[in-house]
């Protein structure tokens, strides 16, 4: 008979069935028969008042995670004074100690990037399987880690540039390319060309473009599907082009000029000048006639006469 069932007397059919945990009893409170006895109580043998103390009493943890230098697998300790704190880190060997700064370094900058914990995750993976193969030691954590989240990213298909990623790391830009080809060449890792579609609602969303605006550079960037990496072009260069593309025929006014879509795509102004005067030719456009700019030198050319 399953106890947790019961929930009628089978003496006088009442539903005031009560449990007497101290008597490990189940009994009938208008009839007063014993339905059940010598319950098993499976609950924790200790007694909390409110949730924080529940918390602190609890022995179980959350699940094992690599984002954490010991998987979250270490039994939790009580808590201590700072001297015996800063013993324990001493008592860690050099590998733990470096193997938890990189996982603080990759959690710091995923924040920051606004990355989710997937990412987190398997960056943390990608830095454990670099460091099973000795290619850690004699390079800088920063570095490699930096590296690491731009792979992890490009692998998800997770839109952040490595200017993004220079920003919220402590190593220049250079350093961290050089890390990522080092990577990619030890690691034995083939990443696929960045989709330029997947830059553009975060772009346009910074520039306060509309749905309409966002889904036309979409379409535009499907139209050149295989252009520009076939040409080499970096695919920012290649949203920003298509979104001032679309900006520009745009019927809402909601023109942007191409440096404020630089600053935004991290990218130059020349760059994206390059960018859409090779596409407007293959969508058989004259987007320097289209632009307000140009609608403005003409009528004032006009006027003038």
């Amino acid at each position: 008979m399953d106890n947790n069932r019961i929930r009628k007397c089978p003496e006088c059919g009442s539903k005031n069935v009560v449990s007497d945990s101290k008597h490990a009893e189940l009994y009938c409170a208008d009839c007063g028969i014993v339905i059940a006895e010598n319950l098993v109580d499976l609950g924790p043998e200790w007694r909390a008042y409110d949730s924080e103390q529940a918390s602190k009493r609890v022995r179980t943890g959350p699940g094992m995670s690599y984002r954490i230098h010991d998987k979250g697998l270490s039994t939790p300790m009580p808590k201590l004074p700072a001297g015996i704190k800063r013993l324990r880190w001493v008592n860690m060997d050099s590998s733990e100690k470096t193997l938890a700064f990189a996982l603080i370094e990759i959690d710091r900058m995923a924040c920051a990037l606004k990355l989710p914990n997937d990412i987190k995750e398997a960056a943390s993976v990608l830095y454990r399987k670099a460091e099973k193969k000795k290619l850690i030691k004699g390079r800088s954590i920063e570095e490699l880690v930096s590296a690491m989240l731009y792979i992890i990213c490009r692998q998800y298909g997770v839109p952040r540039t490595l200017k993004e990623i220079a920003r919220v790391s402590r190593s220049p830009i250079k350093k961290i390319r050089r890390a990522y080809i080092f990577l990619l060449r030890k690691l034995e890792l083939k990443i696929a060309p960045a989709d330029p579609s997947h830059y553009i609602p975060r772009f346009c969303s910074e520039l306060g473009l509309s749905e309409a605006t966002r889904e036309r550079a979409i379409e535009i960037i499907k139209e050149n599907k295989g252009t520009g990496a076939a040409r080499g072009w970096a695919p920012i260069g290649t949203a920003a082009a298509a979104i001032y593309i679309a900006a520009v025929l745009s019927d809402e006014g909601e023109y942007r000029t191409e440096k404020e879509i630089a600053k935004v795509a991290g990218t130059t102004e020349i760059t994206i000048r390059s960018r859409y005067k090779e596409m407007e030719t293959r969508l058989k456009l004259n987007i320097d006639a289209l632009s307000p700019h140009s609608r403005r030198e003409k009528a004032s050319a006009t006027l003038s006469f």
